[in-house]
């Protein structure tokens, strides 16, 4: 019903917030790990809905972008599985967690949301594993460790700077070392071998 509300942030509680917008302020309840994103309170947002509607209750939940939202209508489709847990799954994983961890039968990094246990991770495996784009994970995966590659050579140039070499001479060292997948702190020592034989 509701796509996304997009208004005057008004108040900030720890599991939910109120968005104004012409002229009606909507509580959306919201995972915990979105706080953090909040901006400040009279800021404009834009947070992506689901809408709840059960006999006793009319709920709106509220999300960052749209994997969030995603996860979480697969999430509930699990036998078990309610709006409120799905929120604490989202609270304690990201969503790339949990499709990596559905995929990759990790029943004990889906454990870690409270309100899951062994027996409710192994059926979230077993109803969504089919569900969950594979091919964008490893996609997402393979940028993960590329990004993690490259921060790993920028700190070893740091290093090299701060014990006293030129930027340009300790770049042209790490380019020299073949096998680029080791820790700092050997990417160092092979880089201050090669520019010591200079």
């Amino acid at each position: 019903m509701f796509a996304y509300i997009k208004g005057k942030l008004e108040e900030v509680h720890s599991e939910k917030v109120i968005i104004e917008t012409g002229g009606i302020g909507y509580e959306i309840k919201i995972a915990q790990s979105i706080i953090s994103k909040l901006p400040e309170k009279g800021s404009l947002i834009k947070l992506y809905t689901y809408f709840n509607v059960r006999e006793d209750t009319q709920e709106l939940y509220g999300f960052f972008d749209k994997e969030e939202k995603t996860i979480f209508e697969k999430l509930i489709t699990v036998s078990g599985i309610g709006p409120k847990v799905a929120m604490a799954i989202l609270s304690s994983l990201s969503p790339e967690q949990i499709a990596l961890a559905i995929v990759t039968n990790d029943i004990k990094t889906l454990c870690i949301a409270p309100g899951v246990g062994k027996k409710t991770a192994q059926r979230m495996i077993l109803e969504l594993k089919e569900k969950i784009d594979q091919e964008a994970l490893i996609g997402q995966d393979s940028r993960e460790s590329d990004n993690i590659l490259i921060d790993q050579q920028n700190e070893v140039v740091e290093a090299l700077i701060a014990l006293g070499y030129q930027a340009q001479e300790a770049k042209r060292a790490l380019d020299s070392i073949e096998d680029k997948d080791q820790d700092v702190s050997t990417l160092v020592r092979l880089a201050l071998k090669l520019m010591d034989r200079g």
